[in-house]
């Protein structure tokens, strides 16, 4: 009897287990969704509203990007922790101004870069147009109000009609460099051999693992495209400022002389050479500001909206039967699923493929935003591009601050290439890197041995020295790949394969230097090629798209109110998110070497031309 009940209770237990787990599942999530929804009661609710004579604030947070990084659960979390690396998308700034540009109850823009880290020059030149056309078609004024001031900072504050600085500022130019680091007397220290095969003299990116300084042909392309890159930065400003760019060169030459001049007084200096209007403290700014706008509620600061606010009081949907797509294409190229901020062979292919098969987008951009990467997952991108053209599906590539190597290639063989002059692209090359570290094995004292049917056995293993004949076969293989990456160029620019090789071999150009040699289409930015993809297509009245990762409606809903409710607490962990902000202008390397594996040949498509001392 005993035994018939256990066996009976077992059975029940057995049964029931799954239904009770499922209970107090559902039950926890429906309590964890009455407590958020009480929070959201209690500390959301706060509307926000538009009022008269308001000035629109531009205050970019962080870095200045295409796409946020991160995948969207991940970076929300982390958003509401206060944890996550700042960044703010161009196409938020830029729809914000058009916006502002029409609508009366917003008379003045303001700008100010205090809390931007950084942002590349071709994407400061996309605001600039934005800016350009708010100032011509609404007759508004644009002043900029800053403390300290970087080069990429003051760029932006150089946009508006009137620049106010901080009598305690601080405003450095610097100008356009790459400085890196060499590897090879420390790795030879360790016993680790590099082994790199390469087509192009200019073909730079591996050079830190098999020399201690840079070579002179890195020195000579680099500069040939940096002094470009320089000169369009310098004629930005001086067309602004109402100076001679060769004064603007001397005072950024005279900078320690002048500064001694004005007794130390960096602000005196940037008044005294024209690069800024009035020196004056917060307060005084906020009422020149109000003179123009009004002042808030409390009379202590003019009246202003913040983008991100202004933002969300337009997010009526818009309904078009034909939409451009705009894909976007940020970061290193590595195979796979990757996250948004990195470009994944995989990823990236699927979006593209959302776009080509749903009927109502008629067009495609790409935005490309790459320094390149692996080769295969770049070839995996560009055939899907093609298949975008097969499908009749106009595609238009824009590129971004960078779009070189691996770049250039997914976006060679597009309907039109368009580019900012400030763009850095080319770098038209690929390299092979192995390392292999049989000394260190040597000087630990341990040893390699044993059988293989054939010589090629143990071929890529990092403990055995690389066999010459097969250094040959990689070698043979690199100069495969680059001569399929020049007749794949010559065949999509209408260009000779010896015209491309000479234009190649790894060289990099500004985007005014590659359109003089054939490498693009047209010089211009995002709103150009969304326009040249919807004539393209024949479609006058369209929906701008962003195909890209997104939040489900549940998990939205989620993270909104805990966002609310976050807000109430201080979850920042201020030392994390330095640290993150140190190691984000070098995801790219990071990426590219956490995706190599021990005793594989990393065959590249990639440029390290990001410039670094912007």
């Amino acid at each position: 009897m005993t035994t018939k009940q256990s066996t009976l209770k077992t059975f029940f237990e057995l049964f029931t287990k799954p239904f009770i787990l499922v209970a107090n599942f559902t039950r926890h999530l429906l309590l964890l969704l009455v407590f958020l929804f009480i929070l959201w009661l209690f500390v959301g609710g706060q509307s926000i509203t538009l009022t008269d004579k308001t000035a629109l604030v531009i205050a970019p947070k962080g870095f200045v990007v295409d796409q946020y990084s991160g995948d969207p659960k991940s970076r929300a979390i982390q958003n509401i922790q206060g944890t996550e690396i700042p960044e703010t998308r161009l196409r938020d700034l830029l729809r914000a101004i058009e916006l502002a540009t029409n609508d009366p109850k917003i008379v003045a823009l303001v700008l100010n870069p205090d809390y931007m880290w950084g942002a590349g020059l071709a994407n400061l030149r996309e605001i600039e147009r934005a800016i350009d056309q708010f100032k011509q078609n609404s007759n508004k004024p644009v002043i900029a109000m800053a403390t300290n001031l970087s080069q990429g900072q003051y760029y932006l504050a150089s946009l508006a009609d009137e620049i106010l600085m901080d009598p305690q500022g601080f405003l450095f130019l610097q100008g356009f460099g790459s400085y890196r680091n060499y590897f090879k007397d420390g790795l030879d220290k360790l016993g680790v051999d590099v082994h790199l095969f390469k087509v192009g003299e200019y073909k730079s990116a591996a050079e830190p693992y098999v020399r201690n300084d840079m070579s002179q042909e890195a020195k000579e392309a680099g500069l040939h495209f940096m002094n470009d890159l320089w000169d369009t930065y310098l004629a930005g400003v001086a067309k602004r400022r109402g100076l001679a760019v060769e004064d603007i060169r001397q005072m950024v030459d005279l900078q320690a002389q002048k500064l001694i001049e004005k007794n130390g007084s960096i602000a005196d200096v940037a008044l005294d050479s024209g690069l800024v209007d009035r020196i004056m403290k917060k307060p005084f700014m906020h009422k020149h500001i109000a003179e123009l706008s009004s002042f808030d509620d409390d009379n202590n600061h003019f009246r202003g909206i913040a983008f991100e606010d202004y933002l969300s009081l337009h997010e009526e949907p818009t309904m078009h039967a034909s939409k451009v797509a705009v894909v976007v294409a940020e970061g290193s190229i590595v195979g796979g699923e990757q996250n948004p901020g990195t470009i994944g062979g995989a990823s990236t292919s699927r979006l593209l493929e959302q776009a080509r098969l749903d009927p109502s987008v008629k067009a495609v951009v790409l935005r490309v935003n790459s320094p390149g990467g692996g080769v295969y997952p770049s070839e995996q991108i560009r055939r899907e591009v093609d298949a975008l053209k097969v499908a009749g599906k106009p595609i238009v590539v824009s590129m971004g601050n960078v779009a070189a190597s691996g770049g250039y290639w997914i976006s060679m063989t597009a309907d039109a290439i368009w580019a900012d002059e400030a763009t850095i692209t080319g770098s038209i090359g690929i390299f092979g890197l192995l390392m292999t570290y049989p000394e260190l094995f040597n000087k630990l004292g341990i040893h390699t041995d044993g059988i293989g049917t054939t010589k090629w056995v143990g071929a890529f293993s990092p403990d055995k020295g690389l066999d010459p004949e097969f250094a040959e076969l990689i070698q043979s293989n690199i100069e495969y790949g680059y001569q399929q990456f020049i007749s794949s160029v010559a065949d999509a620019r209408g260009l000779s394969v010896d015209m491309v090789d000479r234009i190649a071999r790894g060289r990099v150009w500004t985007a005014k230097q590659a359109f003089d040699l054939g490498l693009i289409d047209q010089l211009g930015g995002l709103q150009d090629a969304v326009n040249d993809a919807a004539a393209k297509a024949n479609i006058n009245d369209f929906e701008l798209v962003w195909v890209e990762q997104h939040l489900t409606f549940t998990e939205q809903l989620m993270v909104d109110m805990m966002a609310k409710a976050a807000s109430h607490l201080n979850f920042a962990d201020n030392n994390l998110t330095k640290i993150q902000s140190l190691l984000h202008p070098y995801q790219n390397e990071l990426n590219l070497l956490l995706n190599q594996k021990p005793g594989q040949v990393l065959e590249m498509a990639h440029c390290f031309c990001d410039i670094k001392a912007f």
